[in-house]
């Protein structure tokens, strides 16, 4: 697979926008080296601009972009001769005549001439709405079946035409059903349709006035005009059900789907003229779907399920068919876009064909991507559109503004009948009409002033809709218009300054659209003039006071809150005013008409500043923003108290964060503007409104189901009058406001049918926030307000007049800050805090707030807030019905009960008496025991569970109660030492700010707070260290440094650890997600950690930002907590003691280096070099003995990485890299590893440029000897290799030697090698192998030699008889001979002799041993086989051969002799014998230790894909993850879906775990099959040969159906699993023997054997007469067939002559069982066939022996026989002598038998090979054959033609290749997990959620992005 190609993939499967888009980027860059590759490169990237998927189409649109202008414009009269261009002029015109000519003859595509092409003039835009198809989201028509037959060519042409008659030029259009009723009603007769009509099906029918289509049709139709006889069978259809109809219409569509079959079936009984009529496929459709289909009986639509072993089979065998096995190669698809020949025309002209007709596709997604497309074509190469070579000049100027025009008017339809919207925010997005605006804007560049008014002209009319006879007006026509005409203004801006009637057109144009009922109309009119409000302005300075008049009119009859325009409206306001000729103006009027100033008419924008949208409010906040910024006299006279007011209430009741910052930065710049010349007038103008904001500032934070509300009568409502709320009054529980308050529900409405919107009464916005409703809004939202609002107070009090500040505010403040209400202490001592940082000298105001604060720092905090009352009532009403029970169920009496106060502390009216929670705990306490004590012994006993649930109730609501008020200590402290901290000054006594910051920062849950306390204590930490208080600021750093890693999720703890040294912590950390004995307790005190590390890492990171460059000269003690621990324990060998309990090292060491991955991000770069000087200290660490602390080094030198980039990944490459080979140290391979391993996942795409240097190294880790780090090295080169496509278009990063970058290009060269076997560069055998290599045998061994060189190991599975086993012998004898050299130079250990096994089955000892004697007579070879004594004899020259071939089971006998050696290479031959991985033969193989490890099989899967981990469990353990989690992840889908009752969604992921596999294993697995590589082998025929059964047979198959099928049935349920299966497999074996011959069942054991003897002696017969076992006579009829033996019973005896000694045929005769082979040989060969010559092979033939008898019979031709069983030689063998491989009888496992017959079917065969399969009709045989069809066809999914070679992968394959990512730990498998729906209840299996088919939903930000005006017009001007 190409680098092109994946690049190309990347486009649609990059994980990020960034890698999507530097895909783009870089084939723009292959476009701009290769100018020839423009139409291979476009025919890849086009079809994503098809995808469903948003960010694909735009990557597709960015790399087109980049193509297009990288490639050449096209000029064809650039060199043109005016005497030559006349010449080429008339040679065209006979050309175009006689090109005409041949079209008109041929009747075809007429229409698609020019005058095709649509013109200004003649353009009906009356006719097109009214008529044309409407263009929705999609016509839920997604394939055009009537298309699927045509060439792309033919398709083109068609859909143009489609296209022309969807417009409605020439009248309504009129879609067709796909198939209608009558398409199926014929179905009863059997006619033969000689071609699918291309014409049918959901193209166009009449009536349709265009006669050019009226033409096409007929061209189209086989038969001309349509005059053949209607079939009259309308009466059958009407017969059917509509469901019926409806089904038979699916079917159809399916049938169009599947209708090109790829099996070639040879039909033997029909004659050739009707195979070619016959288009319908002959095979069932089975035959080439990989997923079974279903079978449904169309009369009920139920599933009819195949039940295997049903003996009735419905159709009778077709014995005519053959199957021709030749797989030719298929032809590649014709490209869409021109890629060959001489250009004469226009390059881009076929693309923009094919766009344009996906312009006016029924799905949205498709056009949007044609839009974009022709958009980035247009906006390059405008000018070369239809122009053609040979034309002049002046034609060709003709010719590109037809073109142009033709474009501009089908972009105008676009507008007329798109009705798409995306009601994604509070404003409708149209992206098929921004983009066909976008589109029409670049063309625009290109058009001449005629045509642009002419374009001008239409959108007018659209937006106007006055001349267009609509009986209503359309909006999404007006809004297309307006569009137009907003891209039309900002592109033409030149014509717009010339033309005073576009300029007022457009004017007059965008007045009415403000002007319209319809508010996306008003919104894109307002937009649309802002890009050219200057050039208005300048132009018509008179129409700006009548445009200033509508704008302002606008707004004042905004009344439905949900006006989405609101905020386009106030924007072109915001950007009129920022021009000083309108202020000018506005001022002039102003002086004129008072009802015109700026302090009338800027408060007309208040009443939005509440509005229910959130883009209105904040565009009412930056036009004020605006207002603020315009100078001069008369502009501000709106900034007084009420605004100041309104936008102070704006920041108490604002929910969405963005507008309140927006609000404090509007309410910072009012205040600034009204203290700035006069303070005084500051505090006249907000003087009156302070007491009633301080009130609603201060108002207490409720708790849940217990709100305070703010008094909405202190609010005030733009008009000045008091706020009044329906409903809501002041008290515990007020009502609440209607619904539609709430801002989510007012999101948005359909806008499907727009009308005239009615008058809307004012929604509440704000009711929860006034009501204070914690459970609605959420404390979080609350406190954001709060703390806003105190910034804003705390500014107001900094700009007071200093000497009212202290009379104005002191008691309003000081009162508050004594409140009884936590929150309102809270709030106020933040005031305090925000007046103290805008004032930096000493005040009295802030001297006087020192001294309160002061006092509350130092006093006891009160027993209980008013704001927690209700806690408080709670454990009053717990511990009255904890007396209840004492009185009710204990029977005590009334006196002995103590009493409770009815009123709580905390209720206003409390006293020293009240219910307090002290004289809770004592009546849960004392009183409780006293009250048990005294209670009768029958009382305790009845009472005492009643009585402990009480206390117990009673108890929690204590507890939660002190919890509540800990919390409301931690944040009044904070808030108050944090006030005291911001005024600069120390108090004396600092203990309580200290305590007050650091238990905020240990304990506050809310970020804002806890961001708070964080800052005070940066500040604290200075003032100290400034002030002389340095041992203050040690103890504060070193305690932030251990909150900082008190978190065990992050920083591991190291004593814990200690223990765990070869393992990689990584990896155990991902695995020990355990249940705790209290789970409760382990998440509560994980949480805690999480919020004390989030406190000290903010606090640490203040510091860092605060000092900058000196951080550690003013906070050494950071310094040394980093460094300290490193030194001691680095510098040399690790202390001894570091284990000892006592000694913190070890978790110094950890903390130090949590602290720099967590700071470092934040460190001053003057910081880095001392972090860089720590490099070898962390490098000694990353080899470290304990894991725990290669742990922490690794994440954190990954962090140092992705800061100190280039040092820190040139140290890596350097130092750490080279740890990967150290073969000694498995420590160093382990922190190495990991560090990598976090390396990817912090730096993510900032680590490609150094991808190609982690690469190698990682793979050769695959196959580490140790579990961990091959598991993580799996993982990480997962996530690595999808990165490498993208690596080589990036520059090299600075700092890189130039030793590295030659290391790159070697690893470059490496990786592609690995991703094309043709690249892998040809290996030249070192030694002299005596065998000629063919070119695929050559390249298997360079795919040998590379798996060689990197240290990776995979499965030679070539077909068989391609010479697997030469190739091993090349491989093994060159690396023999390059190690021996190599221990010569270097005499390295690694490097001495070491020997090669070869394990083999015992058949193919024999055949290996001649092998290498023959190929490579060099080496020595001992065959370590035969009986115990026979090995001990030998077992001493163990390991003194080169090569040392034995058996599977000789292995696992001898395992640990075998084991005890080191071998070079393990070569497993036929390793699918190991692919049972709980069989002893299986462990003992895996526990062969070798260098490298290679299987040979030509079917590596037989029966499923489990058997697919056994093998590579050999090769690289833990590559295919545990065997539970390949289970999960693939077998298990994969066998659901093959389930007759699976639906479709199991079918799709069997499918797609049948896709993963395969590109997983592809690299490692190389397969080429005969058909492909031997062009002189002969094909294999493979016939089924049917026999009936005896009348003996049948009547023995059905009594046993009968009566052993329910037998069967009763044991099954009576017995467990195991047996059941035994007794199922009893009678699948009987079954099997009966098919073959009666004699093989019939002994004395048989129920029947007496009675049916009897009846065999009364017929003169016996059981093993060949009469009763119809098999033998068919196998007798088949040798004579054959020309095999002379036929004894017919021919009488005589002696054959000599020329018939030698047949003409030889073959192979299969058998399952000795005892029929022995039959086939007894009553065959030797009674009715004697003169045929045979030999055998079986298992009782020696091992030894059983190569010779293999020589005999290649060798001698006159033995006409070899009979096998399937088990002993249908492995490895070469049997070319025979031509001829009959099975009588079949193994379940079709490999097996696929094996068997290619041992004649291999290299040296010479003649076409016939396999005939008997088999016996309507038994079990049939059964066996359908169940081999669906196993090979799971084993050809996962191995196939892809495997032979990396090159021939899908595009996209290589680059999630190893998604292994579920391998074990890394990722946890969610298979196992029930799914839930959006309501949290768990979905059955099968159920389909209601919104599981919606695509996902996008947030608005991508539109944003994408229809930027600004942005658009910057691509324009580039």
């Amino acid at each position: 697979m190409s680098r092109l190609d994946r690049l190309v993939t990347l486009l649609d499967s990059g994980s990020s926008q960034l890698v999507r888009n530097t895909a783009a980027a870089q084939l723009a860059d292959i476009q701009k080296a290769h100018p020839d590759e423009l139409f291979n490169l476009l025919n890849r990237v086009v079809p994503f601009l098809r995808s469903r998927n948003w960010d694909t189409r735009l990557a597709a649109n960015r790399a087109i972009s980049g193509i297009v202008e990288n490639a050449e414009k096209w000029d064809p009269n650039a060199l043109d001769d005016p005497i030559k261009s006349e010449v080429k002029e008339e040679e065209h015109g006979s050309l175009i005549a006689e090109t005409a000519l041949i079209k008109l003859e041929n009747g075809a595509a007429a229409a698609a001439s020019a005058d095709d092409l649509l013109t200004f003039d003649t353009l009906d835009i009356t006719a097109v709405i009214k008529n044309g198809k409407k263009l929705l989201g999609s016509s839920g028509k997604e394939y055009d079946f009537s298309l699927a037959d045509l060439d792309p060519a033919e398709r083109l042409a068609a859909q143009k035409r489609n296209v022309t008659a969807r417009l409605g030029l020439g009248g309504e259009y009129i879609e067709d059903e796909i198939v209608t009723e009558k398409d199926f009603a014929a179905t009863g007769h059997s006619v033969q349709t000689p071609r699918i009509d291309t014409s049918v099906g959901g193209v166009f029918r009449a009536p349709m006035a265009s006669p050019a289509i009226q033409t096409t049709m007929m061209a189209m139709s086989p038969d001309g005009p349509s005059n053949t006889p209607q079939t009259p069978t309308d009466e059958g259809a009407s017969a059917l059900s509509k469901r019926q109809q409806n089904m038979l219409k699916r079917k159809a569509k399916a049938n169009a789907k599947n209708h090109a079959n790829k099996v070639r079936v040879v039909d033997l009984g029909s004659s050739a003229r009707r195979m070619s009529m016959d288009v319908v496929p002959q095979t069932p459709i089975e035959a080439n779907t990989p997923h079974p289909v279903k079978q449904q009986d169309a009369a009920n639509g139920t599933v009819v399920v195949p039940d295997y072993f049903s003996l009735d089979t419905k159709n009778p065998p077709d014995d005519t068919k053959i199957i021709v096995e030749h797989k030719g190669p298929a032809a590649p698809p014709s490209p869409i876009i021109q890629t060959s020949g001489e250009v004469f025309e226009w390059p881009f002209e076929r693309l923009c064909e094919i766009l344009l007709v996906d312009l006016f596709d029924p799905n949205w997604e498709i056009r949007h991507g044609a839009a974009m497309g022709i958009r980035q074509v247009v906006r390059v190469h405008g000018n070369g559109a239809g122009r053609e070579r040979g034309k002049t000049r002046k034609e060709n100027d003709v010719l590109n503004q037809k073109w142009l025009d033709d474009l501009a008017c089908r972009l105008c339809c676009v507008f007329m009948l798109d009705r798409f919207g995306d009601y994604v925010s509070d404003t409708v997005v149209a992206p098929i009409r921004e983009t066909t605006s976008q589109t029409m804007g670049a063309l625009l560049c290109h058009l001449p002033p005629a045509s642009v008014h002419s374009v001008y002209r239409i959108l007018y009319r659209l937006v106007m809709q006055e001349d267009l006879n609509l009986t209503n007006p359309v909006w999404e026509v007006c809004h297309g218009g307006m569009l137009g005409l907003k891209y039309l203004v900002a592109v033409r801006t030149d014509l717009l300054v010339q033309d005073t009637e576009l300029l007022d057109g457009v004017v007059r144009a965008v007045m009415r659209g403000l002007a319209d009922h319809d508010d996306d109309v008003r919104a894109v009119s307002a937009a649309t003039l802002i890009p050219i409000a200057s050039e208005f302005i300048n132009l018509r300075p008179a129409a700006v006071d009548g445009l200033i008049n509508v704008v302002w009119e606008c707004l004042s009859h905004l009344k439905d809150d949900l006006s989405a325009s609101t905020g386009s409206v106030m924007d072109l306001l915001a950007k009129l005013c920022s021009f000083p000729q309108v202020l000018e103006a506005m001022r002039m009027k102003a002086s004129t008409d008072p009802s015109q100033s700026f302090a009338l008419l800027v408060p007309r924008l208040y009443p939005f500043l509440r509005h229910t949208i959130t883009s209105v409010r904040a565009a009412v906040l930056r036009a004020l923003l605006t207002f603020l910024n315009i100078q001069g006299d008369g502009t501000k006279g709106w900034v007084e108290g009420k605004i100041l007011r309104l936008i102070f209430q704006n920041l108490l009741v604002e929910r969405v964060e963005s507008v309140l910052s927006l609000s404090l930065q509007v309410w910072m710049a009012l205040t600034e503007e009204l203290a700035r010349d006069d303070p005084h007038r500051f505090a006249t103008e907000f003087g009156m409104h302070l007491d009633p904001l301080i009130s609603l500032l201060t108002t207490p934070i409720g708790v849940s189901r217990h709100p305070h509300p703010m008094d909405p009568s202190l609010f005030i409502r733009p008009s000045g009058q008091t706020l009044v709320l329906p409903g809501l009054m002041r008290g515990p529980s007020p009502a609440q406001p209607p619904p539609a308050a709430t801002e989510p529900a007012a999101k948005r409405r359909r806008k499907s049918e727009k009308k005239e919107e009615p008058i809307v009464s004012a929604h509440n916005v704000d009711g929860h926030m006034i009501q204070g409703d914690v459970d609605l809004v959420g404390v979080e939202t609350i406190i954001k307000t709060k703390i806003a609002g105190a910034k804003a107070l705390g500014k107001a009090m900094s700009l007071w007049p200093k000497e009212e500040a202290l009379s104005t505010f002191h008691s309003r403040i000081v009162t508050c800050l004594q409140s009884q209400f936590s929150s309102t202490e809270l709030v106020t001592a933040m005031i305090i805090e925000e007046y103290a940082k805008e004032t930096s000298e000493m005040t009295d105001l802030k001297a006087a707030f020192l001294e309160a604060l002061s006092n509350l720092l130092n006093s006891e905090r009160p027993s209980c807030y008013r704001d927690l009352a209700s806690y408080v009532h709670i454990v009053q009403a717990q511990c009255r019905s904890l007396l209840n029970a004492f009185r009710d169920i204990g029977r005590v009496s009334a006196s002995k009960i103590p009493s409770i106060a009815a009123v709580c502390q905390g209720d206003p009216e409390a006293g020293p008496d009240a219910f307090s929670i002290e004289k809770a705990e004592k009546i849960v306490g004392e009183e409780f025991t006293r009250l048990k004590r005294a209670l009768l012994p029958t009382q305790k006993l009845m009472s005492s569970q009643a009585l402990a649930d009480a206390r117990a109730s009673a108890v929690a609501a204590i507890e939660d109660t002190k919890v509540a008020k800990a919390q409301r200590d931690v944040r009044v402290l904070a808030a108050d030492a944090g006030a005291y901290i911001a005024s600069g000054q120390l108090p004396k006594k600092l203990n309580p700010v200290v305590h007050g910051v650091m238990e905020s920062v240990k304990l506050e849950e809310n970020l804002d707070l806890q961001r708070r306390s964080a800052q005070a204590i940066a500040s604290l930490v200075g003032l100290c260290s400034r002030s002389g208080r340095a041992a203050v600021a040690d103890k504060l750093t070193k305690n932030l440094n251990s909150f900082l890693c008190v978190d065990t999720s992050e920083v591991p703890m190291f004593h814990q650890n200690e223990t765990l040294e070869e393992n990689i912590l990584s990896l155990r950390k991902e695995e020990d997600r355990k249940d705790h004995a209290d789970q409760a307790a382990f998440e509560r005190e994980a949480r805690e950690a999480r919020i004390k590390r989030r406190g000290a890492k903010e606090a640490l990171e203040q510091l860092a930002q605060t000092f900058g460059a000196s951080l550690f000269d003013a906070v050494p003690k950071l310094r040394d907590c980093i460094e300290a621990p490193l030194h001691a324990a680095f510098d040399g060998d690790l202390p001894s003691n570091i284990k000892d309990p006592n000694v913190t090292l070890g978790q110094e060491v950890v903390d130090g280096l949590s602290t720099i991955r967590a700071l470092l991000p934040k460190f001053h770069p003057d910081l880095y070099p001392s972090i860089i000087s720590l490099f070898p200290l962390i490098i000694r660490a990353l080899q470290s003995n304990y894991s725990v602390l290669r742990y922490a080094a690794a994440k954190c030198f990954a962090t140092i990485c992705s800061v100190i980039t280039i040092e820190g990944m040139t140290t890596l490459v350097e130092k750490v890299l080279p740890n990967f080979a150290n073969a000694h140290e498995l420590r160093y391979r382990q922190g190495a590893i990991e560090c990598v391993y976090h390396l990817i996942h912090v730096m993510e795409t900032d680590i490609l440029p150094y991808v190609v240097f982690l690469i190698v190294p990682v793979l050769g880790r695959m196959s580490d000897s140790d579990n961990d780090v091959r598991l993580i090295s799996t993982t990480t080169f997962a996530t690595l290799v999808k990165l490498v496509p993208l690596e080589a278009g990036i520059p090299d990063p600075p700092g890189l030697s130039e030793e590295l970058l030659k290391g790159r290009d070697r690893e470059r060269k490496f990786i592609s090698q690995m991703l094309d076997v043709h690249k892998v560069e040809p290996f030249e055998l070192p030694v002299a192998i005596k065998a000629s290599l063919r070119s695929y045998q050559q390249e298997g061994v360079n795919w040998l030699a590379f798996l060689n060189k990197y240290h990776l190991h995979g499965i030679l599975c070539d077909d068989m008889g391609l010479g697997k086993t030469l190739q091993t012998i090349c491989i093994i004898a060159s690396d023999h001979y390059l190690r021996a050299q190599d221990f010569e130079k270097t005499g390295a250990i690694e490097n001495r002799r070491l020997p090669s096994l070869i394990v083999c089955p015992p058949t193919l000892s024999g055949h290996w041993m001649q092998e290498i004697n023959q190929f490579a007579p060099f080496l020595t070879a001992l065959c370590y086989i035969g009986n115990p004594a026979e090995r001990a004899r030998v077992r001493a020259q163990l390991g003194t051969t080169d090569i040392v071939i034995t058996s599977y089971d000789i292995c696992r006998n001898d395992i640990e002799n075998i084991g005890s050696f080191s071998w070079n290479y393990c070569v497993l031959d036929e390793g699918h014998i190991i692919k049972n991985s709980k069989a002893k033969l299986t462990q003992a193989v895996k526990r062969i230790s070798a260098n490298h490890r290679l299987i040979l099989s030509g079917t590596p899967i037989q029966n499923n894909v489990l058997e697919l981990w056994s093998l590579f469990d050999f090769l690289m353990p833990g590559f295919l993850g545990t065997e539970k989690v390949f289970l999960d992840r693939f077998a298990k889908p994969i066998a659901a879906s093959r389930n007759s009752k699976s639906n479709s969604k199991e079918q799709e992921a069997g499918a797609l775990a049948i896709e993963a596999l395969h590109k997983q294993v592809l690299p490692f697995l190389l397969r080429r099959l005969k058909e492909e590589v031997l062009d002189d082998l002969p094909p294999k025929i493979i016939q089924n040969y049917y026999c009936d059964l005896s009348e003996l047979q049948k009547k023995l198959y059905d009594d046993f159906a009968k009566k052993q099928s329910k037998q069967i049935a009763g044991a099954v349920a009576a017995e467990g699993d195991k047996q059941a299966k035994q007794h199922i497999f009893q009678a699948l074996q009987y079954m099997r023997k009966l098919c073959n011959s009666p004699a093989l069942v019939l002994n004395e054991k048989h129920p029947q054997f007496e009675k049916l003897n009897r009846q065999l002696i009364r017929d003169k017969s016996h059981i093993r007469d060949p009469i009763h076992a119809p098999k033998l006579g068919a196998l007798r009829d088949l040798l004579v067939d054959c020309g095999i033996g002379i036929d004894s019973v017919n021919n009488g005896g005589e002696i054959p002559a000599e020329a018939t000694a030698i047949s003409q045929h030889r073959a192979l005769i299969f058998c399952q069982l000795k005892e029929m082979l022995d039959i086939v040989e007894n009553d065959v060969l030797k009674k009715l066939l004697p003169t045929v010559s045979y030999l055998r092979m079986d298992g009782g033939t020696e091992a030894r022996k059983r190569q010779d008898i293999v020589t005999k019979f290649n060798g001698d031709p006159s033995i006409d026989v070899l009979l096998l069983t399937t088990h002993v030689g249908g492995l490895g063998l070469n049997l070319t002598g025979a031509d001829t491989v009959i099975f009588v009888e079949h193994d379940w496992n079709p490999q097996k038998d696929m094996q068997a017959m290619d041992r004649a079917h291999r290299i040296g065969q010479k003649k076409v090979v016939n396999v005939y399969r008997l088999v016996t009709r309507s038994t079990l045989e049939e059964k066996i054959m359908s169940l081999q069809r669906f196993k090979l066809d799971v084993a050809s999914t996962v191995v196939n033609q892809q495997n032979a070679g990396l090159a021939t992968m899908e595009t996209d394959q290589i680059l999630d290749l190893f998604n292994v990512g579920d391998t074990g730990a890394i990722q946890k498998e969610a298979a196992e997990e029930d799914m839930v729906d959006i309501n949290g209840q768990v979905i059955k299996k099968g159920n389909k959620g209601v919104l599981d088919d919606l695509g996902e939903l996008w947030d608005d930000s991508q539109y944003t992005d994408e229809y930027d005006l600004n942005n658009f017009i910057a691509t324009l001007q580039a």
